[in-house]
């Protein structure tokens, strides 16, 4: 079996792993609290908006409209601390696959979510998606990052093995 990690440079991950988590800290700052949007009117609030009036799928629409929008407040915590997690992991290599996962999930969300929004581009989200699948399988907290050092420090943790 051959070993990607003894055969493939990982730097080039790491150092996308890092972009990517500049990206979603970057990304928070037209969703702050308390409001969480923007003084221009675009934002979080807008886009859930839109989500809900151009529903790639039916019922996803209605969660939005039905569920989200109504308690707008504590989904917009759940996202911005989703968000910032997911930033922090990957900027700083810490608990790579976890902070990969959540991401993952995120993008995937925001592509079924936008897929019909006019003027968006969700193969965007999609390759969102796809880096956070590839930080997820090569744990790329490993090289340049925290993960690296928690893992030569506890080498035997399952726990960290999974999450890191």
């Amino acid at each position: 079996m051959i070993n990607i990690r003894q055969k493939t440079e990982l730097w080039p991950v790491a150092i996308s792993r890092v972009l990517i988590g500049i990206l979603w800290l970057f990304s928070l700052r037209w969703k702050l609290p308390p409001e969480f949007a923007a003084a221009d009117g675009r934002g979080l609030m807008y886009w859930l908006e839109q989500e809900a009036q151009y529903p790639a799928f039916e019922i996803y629409g209605e969660f939005v409209a039905l569920i989200v929008i109504p308690n707008f407040t504590i989904f917009a915590w759940i996202v911005f601390l989703a968000e910032l997690f997911v930033g922090l992991s990957l900027f700083t290599g810490t608990l790579t696959r976890l902070g990969g996962a959540v991401g993952l999930l995120l993008a995937l969300n925001l592509a079924i979510g936008l897929l019909e929004v006019p003027n968006e581009w969700p193969w965007s989200y999609i390759m969102l998606a796809m880096w956070h699948a590839t930080f997820v399988v090569m744990a790329a907290g490993r090289t340049l990052g925290v993960d690296g050092w928690l893992m030569s420090r506890y080498p035997h943790s399952r726990t960290l093995r999974w999450l890191a």
